[in-house]
């Protein structure tokens, strides 16, 4: 918890005018490809909007892991009303691939911030040449 707040006095909040730190929520600003010279693979949706209304899927399941979502709903309705033990294994890819997705969600977060900080630190040592010259 500590890290937090050092970050928050040093690179200030995300609300702050000039702060490196972004909004939770917000989207990129920077090329998805910088720093990847060989590329990355985007993140697609495997299940379409149709399919998990179709399947009723909570607001909090259509995410990247909704797929495994729906598997798990098929097996609860076909072990009913015993699926406590029988559908362990799904549960546990459900809960695997949303602390992956956790795990990249933040990891692009982190990314954003840095990329933000190594922008201001090159605008600021610009600024620098500029006034000596």
């Amino acid at each position: 918890m500590g890290n937090n707040w050092v970050r928050e006095f040093r690179d200030g909040t995300a609300q702050a005018p000039g702060s490196v730190t972004p909004m939770q929520n917000s989207k990129p600003t920077f090329e998805p490809m910088v720093g990847f010279p060989n590329g990355r693979t985007p993140r697609v949706m495997t299940v379409s909007a149709e399919e998990m209304e179709a399947v009723q899927l909570q607001p909090g399941e259509k995410n990247y892991c909704a797929d495994l979502h729906i598997k798990a709903k098929q097996c609860h309705y076909d072990n009913a009303p015993f699926f406590g033990y029988n559908c362990n294994h799904i549960k546990h890819e459900v809960d695997h691939c949303l602390r992956d997705d956790y795990r990249l969600r933040m990891m692009e977060y982190e990314r954003e911030r840095r990329l933000r900080q190594r922008a201001k630190r090159i605008a600021a040592a610009g600024a620098g040449e500029d006034m000596e010259e």
